[in-house]
C-alpha cells in the first residue's frame, strides 16, 4: 500500500505513474485543511504507520523541504516510480524515493540519488551522478560524465555540456 505525502501538482503527477505501476494508493498525507481528496484518495492530516508492508513516496518539489520532510519520517520505507514509458538503462542505478516521468531517457552508468524528480523527456547521458534530492525538469539534456550536486535544480528545457559539476544546492535554468 502506497501513500503519498502532498496533495498539490506533484502528489497528483505521482499518483499517475503509481496507478500506471498498477501499484495500490491508501491515501495522500499533506498539512493543508483545505484538501480532501485528490482524484477521489482522502487526503489525511497525519499517518500512522499500521505495518510494515506501507510504503511512502515523497511528492513535494522543493527539494529542502523534501529532505526534510524524508529526515523528519526516516523509519518510512519510500516507494521508486518509474514511469513504465520511461527508458532506463539496466545499468543505471536509481535511489529510493525517486520518480521519473514518461519519456525520460537514462543511459547506462547513471547514478541518480534518493528523492530525486526526473521530469518528463529528460535526458540523462552516461556517467553521469545526479545526488539526492535533485529536480531534473522536462526537456533537459545533461551531457556525459556531469555532476549535479545534492538539493539542485536544472529548469525545464535546460542543456547541461559534458564533463561539468554543478554544485549543490544549485539553480539552473
Amino acid at each position: 500500500m502506497l501513500y503519498i505525502y502532498g496533495a498539490t501538482a506533484h502528489a497528483k503527477t505521482a499518483v499517475d505513474v503509481a496507478e500506471d505501476l498498477a501499484i495500490e494508493i491508501g491515501g495522500l498525507i499533506d498539512k493543508s485543511l483545505l484538501i480532501e481528496d485528490v482524484f477521489d484518495y482522502e487526503v489525511q492530516l497525519h499517518h500512522q504507520v499500521k505495518d510494515a508492508e506501507e510504503d511512502f513516496f515523497v511528492a513535494v518539489k522543493n527539494p529542502g523541504l523534501r529532505e526534510r520532510i524524508v529526515s523528519e519520517n526516516a523509519d518510512w520505507n519510500f516507494q521508486t516510480l518509474i514511469h513504465p514509458k520511461a527508458y532506463v538503462s539496466k545499468r543505471a542505478e536509481i535511489g529510493e524515493g525517486t520518480i521519473i516521468l514518461p519519456g525520460a531517457s537514462i543511459a547506462p552508468d547513471v547514478q541518480i540519488g534518493n528523492h530525486c524528480i526526473i521530469a518528463g523527456s529528460a535526458v540523462i547521458e552516461s556517467n553521469t551522478i545526479i545526488e539526492d534530492f535533485v529536480n531534473i525538469g522536462p526537456n533537459v539534456s545533461v551531457g556525459a560524465n556531469v555532476l549535479v550536486g545534492r538539493g539542485s535544480e536544472i529548469k525545464a528545457n535546460t542543456r547541461i555540456e559534458d564533463e561539468e559539476t554543478i554544485p549543490k544546492e544549485s539553480v539552473i535554468a
